[in-house]
């Protein structure tokens, strides 16, 4: 899930410490607590966060018709909340992703 996700970008180099939360699970601050907890990374919500995701493909759609300059387009949002990880729960969190992993090779195996 995104804790691989996770993972994986890390093992390119990035090392994010911040990771924006769009669409209509953000609007969700209890889940957006548990990702931030089980990521360990502070999520950042922008105005507007429901239509990130459709503003960002208009935003590439834009640069690739050569309807303006990538640094012109592809401007940040403006952020209005952010929720950091809770370390009393980081070390639940890491016991329940080791579960899982250990866990994983048999669920995959019945599916």
């Amino acid at each position: 899930g995104l804790a691989d996700s996770l993972a994986a970008l890390q093992a390119t180099g990035a090392h994010p410490t911040r990771l924006m939360a769009i669409g209509g699970g953000a609007r969700s601050r209890t889940w957006l607590q548990i990702i931030a907890t089980a990521l360990d990374v502070t999520l950042t919500l922008p105005a507007d966060g429901e239509f990130g995701a459709a503003l960002g493909a208009a935003r590439l759609g834009m640069v690739a018709a050569g309807e303006g300059e990538v640094d012109q387009v592809m401007t940040a949002p403006d952020v209005t909340d952010e929720i950091a990880p809770d370390p009393a729960l980081r070390g639940a969190f890491d016991a329940a992703l080791q579960g899982f992993r250990a866990a994983y090779p048999a669920i995959r195996a019945v599916q």
